[in-house]
């Protein structure tokens, strides 16, 4: 993928405006216009309804990602999170199955991290159109609910040397629902994960649904 830079820009002088107005438009594209997933690309079909605040069905596939999280202000030991008044630079990872399925982006000095779940990358050559699959724009692990199934939430401080614990935070697939989930956890000797907000998307869903799911 290339980089925007001044030596790759275009040398016209209107194009400089003309380029990030195009970018803007197609994210609002992306969002009020029917995703061009094919059915049965990444086991997905189009059409299927969401259905927000729903238990999980067994055997169906979901992606799942942490919207927020909310650490204490200081950490599980009641040390600074950093040298001086620095924040913690929070990142968080899902295992499943003993496996790690995903790893956030890194967000710098936040007590409160927020991850939208949506990324979608352009090229230049994506401004005359770009056909965007689900697969694409959800940034999320993608778990299939078992019976007695559990994720695990690994949330870290990340450091120069070695990266700090915040806290593991263990969660049943069956205490789950589609749509948004909000948990509440106390502080302890292991943890300093004061809140995290969790997403579980149909992964059979349009990409406009899910869009509109995390809303």
């Amino acid at each position: 993928m290339s980089n925007i830079t001044d030596s790759d820009s275009p040398k016209r002088p209107w194009l400089h405006l003309a380029i990030p107005i195009s970018i803007v438009a197609c994210f609002a594209l992306f969002f009020v216009l029917p995703d061009n997933s094919k059915p049965g690309d990444g086991n997905q079909s189009q059409g299927n309804e969401v259905d927000e605040g729903s238990s999980l069905t067994e055997g169906a596939t979901y992606y799942i990602f942490a919207s927020e999280i909310e650490l204490e202000s200081t950490n599980a030991k009641g040390d600074p999170w950093d040298a001086g008044e620095n924040g913690p630079d929070i990142k968080y990872r899902i295992l499943w199955k003993g496996n790690q399925v995903f790893q956030s982006e890194e967000k710098d000095d936040s007590l409160i991290a927020d991850w939208s779940g949506l990324s979608i990358d352009f090229d230049w050559s994506d401004l005359g159109g770009k056909t965007i699959s689900t697969d694409e724009a959800i940034k999320a692990a993608r778990i299939r609910n078992e019976k007695e199934g559990v994720i695990e939430l690994v949330v870290e401080d990340e450091d120069a040397v070695d990266d700090d614990l915040a806290g593991r935070v263990e969660i049943k697939l069956d205490e789950l629902k589609v749509g948004l989930n909000k948990r509440k956890l106390s502080k302890t000797a292991t943890n300093a994960v004061k809140r995290i907000n969790i997403q579980v998307l149909p992964q059979g869903s349009s990409l406009k649904d899910l869009v509109e799911l995390m809303r």
